[in-house]
């Protein structure tokens, strides 16, 4: 694909968190994972064995976000669940400075930057600044805390473009997740790139091994 072909009109730039800024790392899903299940044990007061047998149950069965399905097993709105399971696991642990990042972003000064997450405002925002990166690049940060649903719902979708006003195709959607975070954005008329894939996903308009890559296609 030739640079600039498919993003030439992008002037809004939408950014996962988790695995995203960094490249996916299997020991912090697993300190997240057992903050989930903490969460449900702490609000329901059933043993951790339980607590992961529910959970089971309804993750990607009925419920495609695991922190929806934090919530629906507690009680609890959405909001309130992200920033409960963040009690119990600090990403900031598993994160370092990470100068590619920082170089990446001093080249995109041109377009507007958003991030759409999962987890907390406050979490997310901590963990910038670990990464090196000024929260302030960012116009907003949206969670769960601000829409009350998790992606791959597309109220986050939604409400950023009623921020921008551009129409969809001006937005670009960089996750790391298909299903949660290229597709709701690609049926909303949205550009979409996946990255940390060698694996090239029909839901990405760009898939790339490394996000560090994405400088060359804008």
């Amino acid at each position: 694909m030739q640079k600039n072909i498919v993003f030439s009109k992008v002037k809004v730039l939408i950014w996962d968190f988790d695995g995203t800024f960094y490249k996916p790392m299997r020991i912090l899903w697993q300190a997240i994972r057992q903050a989930e299940y903490e969460t449900i044990r702490r609000y329901t007061g059933w043993p951790l064995t339980r607590a992961k047998v529910e959970f089971d149950k309804l993750h990607k069965i009925t419920l495609p976000s695991a922190t929806a399905t934090v919530a629906s097993l507690c009680h609890i709105p959405t909001s309130v669940a992200a920033v409960e399971m963040e009690k119990y696991f600090d990403r900031r642990l598993f994160l370092k400075y990470d100068q590619l990042l920082v170089k990446l972003f001093g080249g995109l000064r041109k377009y507007r930057h958003y991030i759409l997450a999962n987890g907390s405002v406050r979490g997310i925002t901590q963990s910038l600044i670990k990464l090196g990166l000024n929260p302030k690049i960012f116009t907003e940060i949206i969670t769960s805390e601000t829409t009350g649903v998790t992606k791959p719902d597309d109220a986050g979708f939604k409400y950023i473009l009623s921020q921008t006003g551009l129409t969809p195709s001006r937005h670009l959607m960089i996750g790391d997740r298909p299903e949660v975070d290229l597709v709701p954005a690609r049926k909303l008329g949205l550009k979409s790139a996946l990255v940390w894939s060698q694996t090239v996903d029909k839901s990405a308009d760009l898939t790339l091994p490394a996000v560090y890559d994405l400088a060359g296609y804008l």
